[in-house]
């Protein structure tokens, strides 16, 4: 029970964790993006496709940490 309840309060701290590396991963992408300013469309394309993919895959981890706590509740 005691165990039970230290992993189930594991949950908001790993999705918290989660958000700030897809904060961080904007903030590189924004800065590296930058770099491009010479070929505005370019930079624009290439942040676009690089944040939904980042997106998508946070989306999915999110998901396996949630499946994973649950596991380990059950």
């Amino acid at each position: 029970a005691i165990v039970k309840k230290q992993i189930g309060r594991l949950k908001e701290p790993c999705l918290k964790c989660v958000d700030l590396v897809v904060q961080e991963l904007s903030n590189v992408v924004r800065f590296c993006a930058d770099r491009m300013s010479r070929y505005p469309r370019l930079r624009e394309e290439t942040e676009r496709i690089i944040m939904s993919h980042v997106r998508s895959r946070e989306q999915q981890c999110k998901e396996q940490l949630v499946l994973l706590i649950d596991c380990e509740l059950a």
